[in-house]
């Protein structure tokens, strides 16, 4: 099911799988990634989502404030979550993906999910299913 869909993200829900897919398509403001990061949050809390996959690899380098919020404020909603396995595809851009590597290297990731990054989305989605098997 399509939960979002603009020209900078695409937001869909895997009921069978029970997996969020959320597949970045390029830059937006501030306010239009906060929203869609709390947008996600709410349909995993909603659906009490096992698997989610963020597919980054055309999202451009944050702003210092949204990185500043995505530690402050989202990975902390995101510890809360009954997630079992979150998947992150890396960015093609390499400020980007330092700017992520960074974020997740910080104390104050939750460590009650298994976090994995992959280069392709396949690979990610293999990955949250091998645990189903």
């Amino acid at each position: 099911m399509v939960c979002l869909h603009t020209q900078y993200l695409h937001v869909e829900y895997h009921e069978q799988d029970n997996i969020l897919l959320n597949q970045w398509y390029g830059p937006c403001s501030s306010l239009q990634y906060r929203q869609a990061l709390i947008l996600s949050l709410r349909l995993a809390r909603k659906n009490n989502i096992d698997f989610a996959i963020i597919d980054r690899r055309l999202l451009p380098p944050l702003s210092e404030s949204d990185l500043i919020w995505t530690a402050e404020v989202y990975q902390k909603a995101l510890s809360t979550l009954p997630l079992k396995r979150f998947a992150i595809v890396k960015s093609f851009n390499e400020t980007a993906e330092k700017q992520h590597a960074a974020l997740l290297k910080r104390s104050d990731c939750p460590t009650n999910i298994e976090v994995r990054t992959f280069n392709d989305l396949t690979s990610a989605y293999d990955w949250l299913m091998a645990v189903k098997a």
